[in-house]
């Protein structure tokens, strides 16, 4: 057997069952922790941090920690890990003041996200705070992407999905909704070419996230 490795941050997660088995890694004992301390705020910090939509995923999380929770071993069932995120999404007060400052002065490069889901979204929230100037491109009205066309308002109401999606819109993302993307190459030339006006941003980059929207039939007879 090999001796532990405390440098080694993975081997905090695999002694976590729960974070672990999180996708996200995300520190579970520490906001449930603070959850049973009414600490709701910072609860819903620790899971903003690596969650990104907390009120969200506190609805239609798939939730493989839970499975992992040692306390299905001695007990009938897990503890409620992804419900916990819910309560406290929905018990919080005003945090937007707790959000990473977005510096005045860019650092002179400019990223391209095409498609409004959570992937471009996260990418947003995490560069933003950089000093990257961030353009969104979506084709729908609003952004969120799959989380917005396909999960049923019953499971996750609009307010919910609105405010979440709004935090990082906030920010400072320059959306711009119902303009559909068909050329990668006529799009590159258009924005990554200089005019006259306005010279082309330094290391400009551009990051696809299509949510692949595409009807398919479905064969049923009669």
């Amino acid at each position: 057997m090999k001796p532990t490795d405390i440098q080694d941050p993975e081997y905090f997660h695999k002694v976590i069952d729960c974070q672990f088995a999180c996708p996200a890694h995300t520190r579970v004992p520490e906001y449930i922790r603070l959850i049973a301390e009414e600490k709701y705020d910072d609860a819903y910090m620790v899971n903003w941090e690596s969650n990104v939509f907390p009120g969200i995923l506190g609805r239609v999380c798939d939730r493989p920690c839970e499975p992992a929770c040692r306390r299905g071993r001695v007990e009938d069932k897990a503890v409620a890990i992804c419900r916990l995120k819910r309560v406290c999404a929905d018990h919080k007060g005003d945090i937007t003041n707790r959000f990473p400052a977005i510096p005045r002065q860019k650092n002179g490069k400019k990223i391209a996200l095409i498609g409004g889901g959570p992937a471009s979204l996260t990418v947003s929230r995490d560069l933003l705070p950089l000093g990257y100037a961030i353009d969104l491109y979506d084709d729908q009205a609003e952004a969120g992407g799959f989380i917005r066309s396909q999960v049923p308002s019953f499971r996750l109401p609009k307010k919910v999905l609105d405010e979440e999606v709004g935090y990082i819109l906030d920010m400072g993302v320059k959306a711009h909704f119902n303009t559909y993307i068909s050329s990668m190459k006529e799009f590159l030339k258009k924005t990554m070419t200089p005019s006259s006006s306005a010279p082309a941003p330094q290391g400009a980059k551009t990051w696809t996230c299509p949510a692949g929207r595409r009807e398919k039939s479905l064969s049923i007879s009669g």
